[in-house]
């Protein structure tokens, strides 16, 4: 009886030439892709090829870059002088950023002579003189605020303009601001003022609790 080949033998005999012929045309695909790559390497690299100067060009640019080496300060280091903690001739130091005149080299303001600030200047003083009693008619609205039981109000009385009220004292107490005026807390007008700055505080910390 003659052998009668089934359906999937057929098949796999049929697709069994196609297998050389695609592993071939792969093969071709690479080799097109490689040649095409190298052409077109070759062609950018032929498209960034700088152009060659004429003479006249050339003869400009040599002398525009040797007008500008000219032209370069010398280094900054050929001028330097220092000096050690402010003491000699050292212009570029940090301790001789200072005046000429200033006697002290670890003062960075001005010679105390010619200060613009005055710390008993009446000007200033009439200015504080002048925000105090404002400070003061306004502490007259502060009775009936706690008699109503008015927190919050108190509170923002006594912080607005009511605010600047020590400072201000401060500065007419001592005749002037701190390094300048007499801030020596166990005079008796140091005593004094104290003790009301303590009652304003009071206050407040009633009020916030």
């Amino acid at each position: 009886r003659p052998f009668a080949p089934s359906p999937t033998h057929r098949l796999s005999t049929a697709m069994a030439p196609r297998a050389p012929v695609l592993s071939a045309c792969i093969v071709a695909a690479g080799v097109i892709g490689t040649v095409h790559l190298f052409a077109g390497e070759r062609q950018a690299e032929a498209s960034f090829v700088m152009p060659n100067l004429r003479g006249e060009a050339a003869a400009a640019l040599a002398a525009a870059v040797l007008a500008g080496s000219l032209a370069m300060p010398a280094p900054a280091s050929a001028g330097l002088k220092y000096s050690v903690f402010g003491f000699g001739e050292g212009t570029s130091d940090a301790y001789n950023q200072i005046d000429a005149d200033q006697p002290n080299p670890y003062n960075v303001f001005s010679n105390p002579k010619d200060k613009i600030y005055v710390q008993d200047n009446p000007e200033y003083i009439a200015k504080k003189k002048v925000a105090c009693d404002e400070s003061f008619k306004r502490l007259q609205e502060l009775p009936p605020l706690i008699k109503t039981r008015q927190a919050e109000n108190v509170k923002s009385l006594l912080t607005l303009q009511l605010g600047s009220l020590r400072s201000n004292m401060e500065y007419i107490t001592a005749n002037g601001s701190p390094g300048y005026g007499d801030y020596d807390q166990s005079g008796p007008k140091w005593v004094k003022a104290n003790k009301f700055f303590q009652k304003i505080v009071d206050v407040k910390v009633a009020a916030e609790s």
